[in-house]
């Protein structure tokens, strides 16, 4: 399939099946469960993955394209599918080929995937605790724990994770139906909540070795491949939403004679817009072969935060009192907006790995 193909079916897809379902899904929760099947039977999770693989074949940047087309319509969406894209991210990148067996499934959307590996993030780069700690026994490794906000989760439904060790870490793949795994309800969020984000407890959860994406001394190589995709891949959600937001900027417009006074117009935003695509797209194509840049990766995806905070403020402005109704898609698109630039890597986070690397002459240091 041609990437051309592959993009005009996703958005032949969001506008039959999800642009109906966007406002359920803001305000009442809804799970796009079958909008995420359907994607995935297109070849929407399958661009990461390899022909052998059961993939596509067609990259990360074909990969965070997809992401854009479901964002333009719902953040939130693009979300879930971005916790399905990293998870395919992560099994194709793995050296042990027994965990490969979960790939071609969750390449093809019959196994919804997410990823638990945000509390992981954050302590590899000295913010956090490691939540889960596991111990090594016969056969694998036995864990323990419990991680507060793991998203596109269900009672059949797959995540990768990792766990502090004695000597290290490691990086598995469980699910809910694996026994000591328990799903907990999260407070209510102001927006997202229709992804599936639940509190994880693990109480003495077996995890055979045939199930390990990175071994304690595999992990530090492990994390350095898929560090950079799991962070540009999130770009595809934030890029979804700036098109939705420079489409209803375009729409206030319209017969307007103040929204010219305004700051962050539809011209500066566009602009800025098509240069963080082109820097992503080149990244992406580096971290697909495992030569990616960290410092411009993590800049990269701190200008995408900033520019989703800047369009979605920019619309509601444009949009003037209409924009101030809960219905407005542009309430939406602030609060959407806002989960670009707290959701791990957050804009502060970013900004401290990059202050780190810089201090340390561009030479990642911290995985």
């Amino acid at each position: 399939m041609s990437r051309e193909t592959l993009l005009q079916n996703i958005a032949d897809l969001v506008q039959t099946d999800l642009v109906p379902l966007v406002e359920d899904i803001d305000r009442k929760g809804l799970y796009p469960e079958d909008f995420l099947r359907k994607a995935g039977g297109l070849g929407g999770f399958a661009c990461v993955g390899s022909e052998a693989e059961g993939g596509s074949g067609l990259g990360l940047g074909e990969q965070i394209a997809v992401l854009r087309e479901i964002g333009k319509a719902c953040g939130a969406t693009a979300f879930s599918a971005w916790c399905q894209a990293a998870c395919a991210w992560y099994l194709h990148q793995t050296p042990n080929q027994a965990v490969k067996r979960y790939l071609p499934d969750v390449l093809s959307g019959k196994v919804l995937a997410g990823t638990g590996m945000s509390n992981t993030v954050k302590h590899l780069a000295g913010i956090e605790e490691h939540l889960l700690q596991a111990v090594e026994t016969e056969g694998g490794y036995t864990v323990n724990g419990m991680l507060p906000w793991v998203s596109n989760l269900g009672e059949d439904h797959i995540w990768a994770n990792t766990a502090q060790t004695g000597g290290g870490y490691v990086m598995f793949i469980t699910g809910a139906a694996r026994e000591g795994v328990s799903l907990i309800a999260c407070p209510e969020f102001c927006a997202l909540e229709g992804t599936r984000t639940f509190a994880i407890k693990f109480d003495n959860v077996f995890v055979p070795h045939e199930d390990v994406l990175a071994a304690p001394e595999q992990f530090a190589d492990f994390i350095k491949t898929i560090k950079a995709g799991f962070i540009l891949l999130q770009i595809g959600i934030g890029a979804g939403i700036i098109d939705g937001c420079l489409h209803e900027i375009a729409l206030a417009d319209v017969g307007s004679e103040t929204n010219y006074f305004l700051d962050h117009g539809r011209d500066e935003l566009q602009k800025r817009h098509q240069a963080l695509l082109a820097k992503t797209m080149k990244l992406a194509d580096e971290a697909y072969l495992n030569q990616a840049n960290m410092l411009e990766t993590l800049q990269t995806r701190a200008d995408a935060s900033q520019l989703c905070l800047d369009a979605s403020q920019s619309a509601a402005l444009h949009a003037g009192a209409k924009g101030y109704l809960m219905s407005s898609p542009v309430q939406r698109r602030l609060r959407e907006a806002m989960f670009v630039a707290i959701v791990t890597p957050a804009l502060k986070h970013l900004r401290k790995e990059i202050s780190d690397l810089e201090f340390m002459g561009g030479d990642e240091f911290s995985i």
